[in-house]
């Protein structure tokens, strides 16, 4: 399962292998992923490796993490659609600190900001798609 001599690090292979069986329906969610010890077994690494994969997993929104628990698989967010203004400036970046509580965001989900001359608007990657109004002429 893991190519030690691939050049890819054996957490990047673990979390790899977690997202293809989450995305397999292996690992539903709201199920709980194995215990530390139990992945560190199965893999035949140590915890500290499967704790960098988890951390990859969590940075990518694909588990949620409770100190003391066990992570769960999270459910992919509903995504809703909004239109972005005519002319509008869209741009895309890490939230501080304050945005990501402020917008219940989870840690390694961008934010996409749509600007226009009169305001601007802040958006999780995760949860929303941004639609543009067709050009009035062809470019």
């Amino acid at each position: 399962m893991l190519d030690r001599r691939s050049g890819i690090s054996l957490y990047r292979q673990i979390a790899h292998d977690l997202l293809d069986r989450m995305q397999g329906g292996e690992l539903t969610p709201g199920s709980e992923l194995p215990s530390e010890n139990t992945l560190s077994l199965d893999y035949g690494v140590s915890r500290d490796v499967i704790r960098d994969a988890m951390a990859v997993l969590r940075a990518e929104g694909a588990i949620s993490t409770t100190r003391g628990r066990r992570s769960t698989v999270r459910k992919a967010p509903e995504v809703r659609e909004i239109l972005a203004p005519q002319a509008a400036r869209i741009t895309v970046r890490m939230p501080t600190y304050e945005e990501r509580h402020r917008l219940d965001m989870l840690e390694g989900v961008p934010l996409i900001v749509v600007h226009t001359d009169e305001l601007e608007s802040y958006h999780p990657a995760d949860r929303v798609a941004i639609i543009t109004p067709p050009a009035d002429e062809p470019a």
